[in-house]
């Protein structure tokens, strides 16, 4: 818990140019508020998609979004916008050392738990298929975009509008698609529904700044 804590100092949005102002205000986000937001984000969602929580272990999903991030908190979080610009290329590798060092004095239960999560979090998208790592995934970057949404500045202009479509697409599109997949190889109509309509509504948000994101985005 005293290493957690340290999450409360250590932020995102680094360098992401459409936060900048918000950040100077005061307006930035840690990694514990992220992981919280994710928790009470699945709160919600698990009541607006019925059929996909009945598929799912639902205190399994709390437990990987509210530890998804915790090797970011000491050496914090490489935004998406850094990375599409060619940073935090061993992100992943530094992540997974910090959460060895945090979780080595835990009961080793907890300690192992946590360590897959992480390296099944970091697997590529495309070969994930356990719905609770695939939803945790779909959590984390639609509250992330979220944020965005609420606190940026001049997301849809000409400047900014570019990096935004690549972000969404590489990451929640990408997430979305594989989460879809999954369910219509399951059969689990009713869930695929709930979540395409989770999809397109936050898309729509993008659509009504001039951002076009294509919901068909690594969809092959």
């Amino acid at each position: 818990m005293t290493d957690n804590y340290q999450g409360n100092w250590s932020y995102r949005w680094g360098g992401v140019p459409w936060m900048q102002k918000n950040v100077k205000a005061g307006k930035n986000e840690s990694i514990l508020a992220h992981q919280w937001a994710c928790v009470g984000f699945w709160l919600t969602l698990r009541d607006i998609c019925p059929a996909l929580a009945k598929l799912v272990n639902t205190q399994e999903i709390y437990e990987r979004v509210w530890s998804h991030d915790m090797g970011e908190t000491f050496i914090g979080d490489i935004s998406q916008f850094r990375q599409i610009n060619g940073h935090g290329k061993d992100k992943h590798i530094l992540e997974q050392e910090e959460i060895q060092r945090i979780t080595k004095f835990i009961p080793s239960k907890t300690s192992r738990k946590l360590r897959a999560y992480f390296k099944e979090f970091e697997k590529p998208i495309e070969k994930i298929v356990k719905l609770e790592a695939l939803v945790s995934k779909f959590i984390d970057t639609i509250q992330g975009n979220h944020f965005a949404l609420v606190f940026a500045e001049g997301l849809g202009n000409s400047k900014n509008k570019d990096f935004v479509k690549k972000i969404v697409e590489r990451t929640t599109v990408r997430t979305a698609n594989q989460l879809l997949k999954v369910l219509k190889e399951g059969r689990h109509i009713k869930a695929y529904k709930e979540v395409s309509a989770v999809v397109d509504h936050h898309l729509d948000y993008y659509r009504k700044l001039g951002i076009k994101i294509d919901p068909d985005a690594y969809s092959k």
